[in-house]
């Protein structure tokens, strides 16, 4: 399936929470990108000053509502 939708913010928190919800996604074959906002400051120069939100979890529009309702429960 070619995804032409735009991305949206499905969840901000620590790596380790970010990959607990992505093995649920996998699950149910919903596409995901993480941004490592970590590792970016770091290529670029800069620090990040709250490790507890490092990751963002993002998903496609047409996956997003879908996506939430797998989250709350």
């Amino acid at each position: 399936m070619i995804y032409k939708s735009k991305l949206k913010e499905l969840f901000i928190g620590s790596f380790i929470e970010v990959q607990k919800i992505c093995t649920i996604l996998d699950d149910f074959n919903i596409k995901y990108i993480i941004q490592d906002q970590k590792k970016s400051a770091i290529l670029a120069g800069f620090g990040i000053t709250n490790l507890f939100y490092t990751h963002r979890l993002l998903v496609y529009e047409n996956d997003y509502e879908l996506a939430i309702k797998i989250c709350k429960n």
